[in-house]
This record gives C-alpha cells, structure tokens and sequence, in this order.
C-alpha cells in the first residue's frame, strides 16, 4: 500500500521530467510544436466556420479592436491559416499597442513593402547556404518578411480609414506589393536551386546486370556488371526542372486564387437588388459546398505554398517536398479551380444573377 501511494506521488515529476527529456530532443521538439500550431488552426477554423454561419458579407464594419472572425470578407475566409491566424492578428495588435502607423505616419506602405522585399533576398541568400542552421535562420528572416508583408496591409488600412480586409487592386500601393512579393517569391526559389547545386541530393542506384554477349556495351550505353548506372545524383537540368515545376505552380496558385477572390466577392460580396435575392446569396454563402472549396483554396494558395517549402527547409526535406509536389501539386491546383468555377456558375444560377 504504501509502495502504491509512493508511486501515485511520483508520477506527476516523472511525467513532467519525461516531458523535458523529450523536449530536448530536436525532433520530438518540432513535432510537438506543429501538433500544436494543427491544433489551433482547427479550433480558429471552426470558430470561423460558426461566425461565417452568423454574416452575410454585406456592410460589415469594425467595431472595436481587432478580430480575425469580424469583419469578415472572401479574401480574409480565403486566406492561409498562418497568415489568417498568426500574421494577421500579431500585425493588427503591434499596430494598435504601439500605434506605429499613426506615430510613423511618414513610413508608407511601400517602404516597408521595399523593406521586406530587401529581407527576401537576404532569406534565400541565406537559403543557398550549404549549413543547416544558415539556412534556418533564412527560414526565419523569410517569416520576418511575411509579418511585413501582412503588416503593410494593417498600415494601409490604418492610413486611409479603411477597416475591410480586401484588395485594392487599382492602385500603385497594390501593384508595388504585388511586384515584391513576386520578386521573393523567386529569390526564395533560386535559393532553393543553389543550394541544391551545392548539395546535391543523393539518389538510390542499381547495379546493372551482365550486358548480353551480342551487345556491345558502347551501342547500348550500358556499363558492364558491379557498376553504378549514375553518380548517384541528379543533374543541375533536373533539379533545375523541379524548382521551375515548383515556381510556375506558386505563380499558378497566387494567379488563380486571386482570380477565384474576386469571383467569388462579385457574387457573395456584393449588393443585390431583391430582398429574395440577398437571401438566396446568404443561403449560397453558409452552404457546405461554398465552405469545403474556399478551405481548400486555403490550403493551395500562395502563401500557404510558400509556407510548406519553408518548413521543408527548416527540416532539411528540400528535395523530397519538391519530388512530392511536382505534378500531383497542378492535379491539385486544376481540379480545385475547375470544381470553383462550377460552383461560381451554379451560385450564379441559384441567385439569379
């Protein structure tokens, strides 16, 4: 009995110091850590799910500080969970706690949309690095850009008094952010190919079985048995062609996915005549289809995108990310943009419009 009870007392220090034991491991650390970050995307995501159940898009207006569930818009239901979730809040609270944007009033936008492009290149130099823990701290500075590049936003909505998160797409401010979002986007990905070029991943090979006695070895372009087909590496043209693959898919998702915003916001953002037409937009708008197609285009956008080969590089998979995302990534990337553009039409449909 008494062993019993010595026992039940210390359990609670022997959880507690397994705990750090495992903590201190780098891979039970990281593992712990995107549990966690999974976790809090689901719970945010079906407090969003509720609150878009509540709204219908229409003359929405921040009234008091910040929330990521108020005022809602399509670009905002449609926007990553990092950026929704983390980068939009730690930006929104910076700015109201220090009030940056009306103290620094002369810091505009574009400067700091010049700034983090600037944190861009300095990421994928550190990028190419051929030292993990260079190409770590890359890594971070590339999230340092991101917080920037969201916290332009809050500066330009601070500045002109506009509360909707939503993109004014005719203005310089927009074609400015636009050019140097872009510009790191391709930096990050040359600095993912020069790093592969310095450090080549090694692939599996096969040894080549005894060539017939009628075949000429130099006519078959086959070595003769015990020897590697190859150097046990790809060529700089593959690794080239993976990045590429990887480039014109971000491009593809950032391109489409605005276009599907906008799509989306001229049928279930906008005015209507009838009351039986705002109606039937509301019914369109809390429809499970409407919900699983624009949280799917929050997992495939650019930014999550760039999100998933950031953690790929903080982990040292480079070149198995790329592998898995080659072509299965536009399969992705085409039947989610053909399933939207169904469900655009039918909305149309049922609205009338």
């Amino acid at each position: 009995m008494k062993e019993l009870q010595q026992i039940q007392r210390e359990a609670p220090s022997r959880m507690i110091s397994y705990l750090f034991q495992s903590v201190r491991n780098e891979r039970n650390l990281m593992m712990m850590v995107s549990v966690m970050i999974l976790m809090y995307f689901f719970f945010m995501d079906i407090i969003l799910y509720a609150s878009l159940q509540n709204t219908n898009l229409l003359d929405q207006k921040r009234d008091g500080p910040y929330s990521p569930f108020h005022p809602l818009s399509i670009k905002l239901i449609m926007t990553d969970p990092a950026s929704h979730y983390i980068i939009n809040p730690t930006t929104e609270y910076f700015d109201q706690i220090t009030q940056f944007s009306n103290i620094f009033y002369f810091i505009t936008p574009n400067v700091i949309s010049t700034f983090h492009l600037f944190l861009g290149l300095l990421a994928a130099k550190f990028v190419s690095s051929d030292s993990l823990r260079n190409r770590r701290l890359g890594v971070v500075i590339y999230e340092i850009r991101s917080w920037l590049d969201g916290y332009d936003g809050v500066v330009y909505r601070s500045q002109s008094g506009k509360s909707l998160y939503k993109s004014n797409r005719h203005t310089f401010g927009y074609l400015v952010d636009s050019v140097c979002d872009t510009t790191a986007g391709i930096a990050l990905c040359f600095g993912c190919l020069f790093y592969l070029w310095k450090c080549p991943p090694t692939t599996k090979t096969t040894t080549i079985p005894e060539v017939l006695p009628w075949t000429k070895p130099t006519e078959s372009n086959i070595q003769t048995s015990g020897e590697k087909s190859n150097s046990g590496k790809p060529s700089k043209n593959i690794m080239f062609f993976k990045v590429l693959c990887f480039g014109l898919m971000l491009a593809l998702a950032s391109l489409t996915w605005d276009r599907t915003v906008e799509s989306y916001a001229s049928v279930l953002q906008k005015k209507l005549e009838t009351t039986q037409q705002t109606e039937l937009q509301t019914t369109v708008l809390h429809s499970t289809g409407t919900w699983v197609i624009v949280w799917i285009w929050r997992l495939c956008e650019g930014q999550a995108m760039l999100q998933m080969i950031l953690i790929a590089i903080f982990i040292d998979k480079i070149w198995e990310f790329l592998n898995l995302i080659q072509y299965s990534g536009f399969i992705i990337l085409g039947a989610l943009n053909i399933f939207s553009e169904i469900h655009i039409r039918h909305a149309k449909l049922i609205i009338g419009m």
